[in-house]
């Protein structure tokens, strides 16, 4: 069996079973890599509220 089709295995494996597997293979703590959650962007301003903001900033001037 090549490397490739053991990691295809583990992959389709559920979580617990992935576990398991890894204590029968001795192995301290397994190294899975989960999607990262995504974080909350910056909420942005329209170009109506740009605009006006610029113009502010330029009357300032």
């Amino acid at each position: 069996m090549k490397a490739e089709t053991a990691y295809h295995v583990i992959q389709a494996l559920p979580e617990a079973e992935v576990a398991r597997l890894y204590t029968m293979l001795g192995v301290q703590s397994a190294l899975i890599t989960k999607p990262k959650t995504s974080t909350k962007k910056k909420v942005l301003i329209s170009d109506a509220e740009a605009t006006e903001y610029l113009l502010r900033k330029l009357k300032r001037s």
